[in-house]
């Protein structure tokens, strides 16, 4: 029998108690998305006390974000800022990873020891490796039929977790992910939409981009959360030990 898995809202409690719990480690990995997102918000701000500006402008640069052409408030950045920011904001993706599947497994890792995981044998650059993967597969299902595409984001979903949690290769991830998830797909689709939901709180005029993502951090390892009560189940225990 399917053991009963901990609904996608249950999820952002647990979540919630590990992000707090590790607050150093989140606050420092996440250091540069918030201050994009600070950034973003005092633009808002800032134009929004233009004559011109009003309450359906907000509500406008909240959903779609500055207008084509139009002057903002912040100076552009140069190219090689621009470039930082970029590379750090794929170094957060990386690193939060980790960071989720170790505190979902209990542990309360300093920055260090997860900056030591980050570079040991290469593990950041396999871990691009898969997500590039991942975009490459889910992409090419999504413009061969859609539905393929769909099922890609269910079955891969745990490969990153897997890749981290097993130190295995980018294929061997993929693959035991397809495995592991076979018969769990409502409980992974439901943490997406849950994302989704709380991800709609930044179409809030001025002040949603900061609670949208204090959201995302808070259920930020929801997904990680998800991976160790399916390893523990018995088509995850049958897959998962399949790598040793």
């Amino acid at each position: 029998m399917k053991p009963q898995l901990t609904s996608a809202i249950g999820l952002f409690g647990e979540s919630y108690r590990l992000v707090r719990r590790n607050l150093n480690s989140y606050a420092i990995i996440y250091a540069v998305p918030a201050a994009v997102t600070v950034a973003s918000v005092i633009d808002v701000l800032v134009n929004s006390k233009d004559a011109d500006w009003g309450y359906g402008d907000a509500f406008s640069y909240s959903v779609f974000g500055p207008s084509l052409g139009a002057d903002t408030s912040l100076p552009t950045a140069s190219i090689i800022l621009a470039v930082v920011i970029v590379v750090a904001l794929i170094v957060t993706i990386l690193m939060t990873t980790i960071l989720n599947l170790r505190v979902s497994a209990g542990q309360t890792p300093s920055f260090g020891s997860l900056w030591q995981d980050f570079i040991r044998v290469w593990l950041w650059a396999k871990l691009i490796g898969l997500f590039v993967m991942m975009t490459i597969l889910i992409v090419a299902g999504m413009i061969a039929l859609i539905i393929p595409g769909v099922i890609l984001i269910w079955r891969l979903f745990l490969a990153p977790y897997i890749l981290v949690d097993k130190n295995t290769g980018v294929t061997e991830a993929l693959s035991e992910s397809w495995n592991m998830t076979r018969g769990y797909g409502w409980s992974i689709y439901s943490i997406i939409l849950f994302s989704i939901l709380l991800s709609l709180s930044g179409i809030i005029p001025l002040v949603g981009a900061l609670i949208s993502f204090a959201l995302a951090v808070a259920y930020a390892a929801a997904p990680a959360l998800r991976y160790q009560e399916i390893k523990k189940s018995p088509v995850g225990q049958t897959a998962y030990f399949a790598l040793e």
